[in-house]
């Protein structure tokens, strides 16, 4: 590669955006290689966590099991009313949005 040209990001960061590209690309050599190494040490972290769980289902913010007639595709949030936690469900069926509160 001729020492002027900017280097080709691989394929892996297409879904990262021009944003953050040119963010790192503003950044001097120094901090680069300080957050590469940080970016490793993350990467490192995220498997060990990661291994064998849903990444929604480890900070306990989805339900296991989904209440009768909410479907698999709902979002799912956590909402805290008087001091009670409770999952909301929200989908769409056709035109109509759909929700349903349930105790957690």
């Amino acid at each position: 590669m001729p020492p002027d040209e900017r280097p080709t990001p691989p394929p892996e960061l297409d879904s990262v955006s021009d944003e953050t590209r040119d963010e790192l690309m503003a950044q001097d050599s120094a901090t680069l290689r300080a957050m590469s190494s940080y970016l490793e040490e993350l990467a490192a972290w995220k498997d060990r966590h990661d291994d064998g769980e849903d990444a929604s289902s480890s900070d306990g913010a989805e339900p296991e099991t989904y209440p009768d007639g909410v479907p698999d595709r709902a979002t799912v949030s956590v909402t805290e009313i008087a001091g009670t936690e409770y999952y909301y469900y929200q989908w769409r069926e056709g035109d109509e949005i759909r929700s349903e509160t349930v105790r957690r």
